[in-house]
C-alpha cells in the first residue's frame, strides 16, 4: 500500500521528530505538561495549535496524557527526512557542476556519491588517478 503524501508545516515535522524520540506531554493536561514541552524546547501554544491536525491525520495519537507517534507518523517523518537529504545531495551536485574549471573526474565522483552508484573509496581512488 502506498504511503499517502502529507504537506506538513515545519513545526509539525518537528513535533513528529520530537515524538519519535519519546512521547510528548499533551498540552491539554495543564501546567506540568506545558513545563515538559518547554523543557524540550517546544512552545505549548504551538503544540496546542499544530498537534490536533497531526492527531486527525493519524500521525500522532493521544494516550495517557502523552502524544505518541503512530507507525504512519514515523513513516511520514522518515520519508520527509529522506526527501530532504535527496534535495541536499542534488544541490551539492548542481553546485559542483556549476563551478567552472573543476576537473570532470571530480564532478563525476560527486555525482556518483550523491546517486549512490559509487562508494567513497571508489570515488577517492578515481580522483587519485592521473590522466
Amino acid at each position: 500500500m502506498p504511503l499517502p503524501h502529507f504537506v506538513l508545516s515545519r513545526y509539525q515535522q518537528q513535533l513528529l521528530a520530537e515524538a519519535l524520540l519519546r512521547p510528548l506531554p499533551d498540552p491539554v493536561d495543564g501546567e506540568v505538561a506545558e513545563e515538559g514541552l518547554l523543557a524540550r524546547g517546544l512552545d505549548p501554544d504551538e503544540v496546542r495549535a499544530e498537534a490536533p491536525e497531526l492527531v486527525f491525520l493519524k500521525l500522532l495519537v493521544p494516550e495517557d496524557g502523552r502524544l505518541s507517534v503512530t507507525d504512519l507518523g514515523a513513516a511520514v517523518h522518515y520519508r520527509t527526512a529522506f526527501e530532504t537529504a535527496e534535495e541536499r545531495l542534488a544541490a551539492v551536485v548542481r553546485l559542483a557542476e556549476s563551478v567552472e574549471g573543476l576537473p570532470p573526474r571530480l564532478i563525476r565522483a560527486v555525482r556518483g556519491l550523491a546517486q549512490g552508484s559509487v562508494q567513497y573509496d571508489e570515488a577517492a581512488e578515481e580522483l587519485e588517478q592521473t590522466d
